[in-house]
């Protein structure tokens, strides 16, 4: 009866209806709480359908039940990896790599961890170890693309990637893989075109439809700028990057000295000040504006994650609200109007970065933390509507922004 059941439950899981799958192997459970068969399909369908914590939970206690089987550990690793805990992951695969070293799958995953650690070097030797031992391995093929491709290896990486597709033209992975390598070669349309025959293979496929709506943004040329920008620094680790924010920031600040102290060299110095500033604040804000003209398109607005959606709409609001300020201030000439506007430009910092931690904690601080600010700013318009001057609560809430820029980089770059 349980093997029965079982055939089927495998079955359903290559189908991808994980749904009626989970019904299935519940029965099972129900009957064999034990059953390490059951519990890692049952794992595998709670990851397919995105709750990595669930599945993270099951695989445990199949691991429980035999400690010692290297595929449990895989799957303990991927779904780590799944949850972008990179550490973890590592920590697992590295004890199943212990007991089947030549297992290509286990050094594809361990290879593609390596790329999300930017380490690209020792991402390729992973690869290629993995190749060694199935020289037709597709995850180990993408990764072996990619690590190239960051090495600046561009036409071996084209050639890994083509071999990859020849060997299966089907696969969502790779179709993706190139998609995203593309798009930073600045091929959008080429991009988009295997975007959507990744999606066609797997419409829930996360990978390719994050890759598809930066493919449609890039349709215009100033968010071709940014993904340009996007790209070059996400090549860097967390601390490189962090160097290269701090270093433009004391940069400009040097600059901006030295225009005050030599009125001569104002005229040359403070454009490239303003440029930054302008290029700062649209590095904050570029993503969810253009999210908001996206919905426009039937691909974006199915593409789209529901915390894009709600952001664009929240930097949307915050647009309306800064011209509505600044058309009452030419209108009335009223200093509150002016308040409203700079509030308005003020609030699409914090609400449009909110939701980009991948940790559930950090984005919940950037949630409370956009709250203390919008009531602030709130407080600081009410204050001057009682004194007619500016208070306290406007200093705190200019100083919060800035701060909160810098609280923002650490918890999404770290």
């Amino acid at each position: 009866m349980i093997q029965s059941q079982l055939e089927r439950a495998q079955q359903l899981v290559t189908q991808q209806r994980y749904k009626d799958a989970e019904t299935e192997l519940r029965s099972i459970l129900a009957q064999d709480p034990n059953n390490t068969q059951a519990l890692a399909l049952f794992a595998i369908c709670l990851s397919e359908l995105d709750r990595q914590p669930e599945a993270i939970q099951i695989i445990q206690s199949a691991i429980g039940q035999e400690p010692d089987n290297d595929y449990l550990l895989y799957l303990q690793s991927l779904f780590y990896f799944k949850a972008d805990k990179l550490k973890d992951s590592e920590k697992f695969i590295r004890n199943a790599i212990a007991y089947d070293p030549h297992n290509a799958d286990y050094l594809g995953l361990l290879a593609a961890i390596k790329l999300n650690q930017k380490e690209w070097k020792e991402a390729l030797e992973y690869a290629n170890n993995g190749l060694e031992n199935d020289p037709d391995n597709l995850q180990c093929l993408n990764a072996r693309s990619t690590a190239l491709y960051k090495l600046d290896k561009k036409e071996e990486a084209y050639s890994t990637i083509q071999e990859a597709l020849n060997k299966n033209p089907e696969n969502e992975l790779t179709h993706t893989n190139l998609g995203w390598s593309l798009l930073e070669k600045g091929e959008h349309k080429k991009a988009l075109e295997h975007f959507r025959e990744a999606l066609k293979i797997n419409p829930n496929y996360t990978y390719a439809k994050a890759g598809l709506v930066e493919g449609l943004k890039a349709r215009y040329w100033f968010y071709r700028i940014f993904l340009k920008y996007s790209f070059w620094i996400s090549n860097f680790k967390g601390q490189q990057q962090w160097i290269i924010i701090i270093g433009l920031y004391i940069g400009v600040r040097v600059l901006r000295n030295v225009a005050e102290s030599n009125p001569a060299l104002a005229p040359l110095l403070y454009p490239i000040v303003y440029l930054y500033m302008a290029f700062a604040i649209s590095t904050w804000v570029i993503t969810p504006l253009s999210n908001l003209f996206l919905r426009l398109n039937v691909y974006g607005r199915y593409a789209l994650r529901e915390e894009e959606i709600s952001s664009s709409n929240l930097v949307g609001i915050s647009l309306l609200v800064s011209i509505a300020g600044f058309a009452g201030l030419l209108l009335t000439g009223n200093f509150l109007f002016m308040m409203l506007g700079i509030f308005g430009i003020a609030m699409m910092i914090p609400l449009s970065s909110m939701y980009n931690p991948v940790k559930k904690s950090s984005r919940t601080i950037l949630m409370v933390y956009t709250g203390f600010l919008a009531l602030t700013g709130i407080g600081a318009m009410y204050e001057f509507m009682n004194t007619g001057e500016i208070g306290m609560l406007s200093n705190v809430f200019i100083f919060g922004v800035l701060i909160y820029q810098w609280v923002a980089n650490a918890l999404i770059v770290r």
